[in-house]
């Protein structure tokens, strides 16, 4: 526990003024957002991501410096993915009765998930670094870079992959909601949890705290459950 702490605590102060490129990225995203009423392809790391980039081109700092710059945000993502349970006091005993379906919803999607994100990637390459470091893309960030050390895959790689899922299920999950005919937002929020992470649960929030409440409940459990089969299963898989 105690080396635990003293990690957490290197990581926190490694922090560095490159932090504030974050800040500032993250408010043009923001800005621009708000202005288009909340257009998925203006999202604020769609608009933000670009901005950072581009700017660390100019004064040649790698993502790895960045990374480590970012210290207390990185050690933020883990309390602020926690904190999203707050809003779940209020629906309890909505989720308690549709515990059943909830569990079942995420044990498959979160499984067909990494399957389908194993199978492409075996398909486009037969490098095994590249496989292992896509397999986690379905969960929220930190757990997703958990899972990646753990596996041995690059960190540099899940990262923007992770971010590139959260956008794409937010595009395209609209537009799968009106060709199923799905209009519960229970059940929207469940998939935009399980399938786009915290970019589909702060979607989720957009369109109602209920929906919000059911998104990270999907987000949550299908973190807890990729982290407890993944790791397994590839280790088979790459056997």
């Amino acid at each position: 526990m105690i080396e635990l702490f003293i990690m957490q605590w290197h990581q926190i102060t490694a922090t560095s003024w490159l932090v504030s490129l974050s800040v500032i990225g993250f408010w043009i995203g923001v800005s621009v957002y708000r202005r288009s009423s909340g257009k998925p392809l203006l999202h604020p790391l769609i608009i933000g991501t670009p901005f950072i980039a581009g700017v660390l081109a100019l004064i040649s700092v790698d993502f790895d410096q960045y990374y480590k710059a970012n210290g207390l945000l990185n050690w933020l993502l883990g309390p602020a993915t926690v904190a999203l349970a707050v809003p779940l006091s209020n629906y309890l005993k909505q989720i308690s009765k549709l515990l059943p379906i909830l569990t079942f919803t995420v044990l498959s999607g979160g499984f067909i998930a990494a399957v389908s994100a194993i199978s492409l990637a075996s398909w486009l390459t037969s490098d095994p670094i590249m496989i292992l470091s896509v397999a986690a893309k379905s969960v929220t960030t930190p757990i997703a870079m958990a899972i990646t050390q753990q596996l041995g895959g690059l960190i540099t790689l899940i990262t923007p992959i992770v971010l590139f899922t959260g956008i794409t299920g937010i595009l395209v999950a609209p537009r799968v909601f009106h060709v199923v005919g799905l209009q519960d937002e229970r059940w929207q929020g469940l998939i935009l949890g399980v399938t786009s992470h915290a970019i589909g649960t702060l979607k989720a929030f957009d369109k109602s705290p209920r929906c919000g409440a059911f998104s990270t409940i999907g987000m949550g459990l299908n973190g807890i459950w990729t982290s407890m089969f993944l790791v397994p299963m590839i280790q088979a898989f790459m056997a």
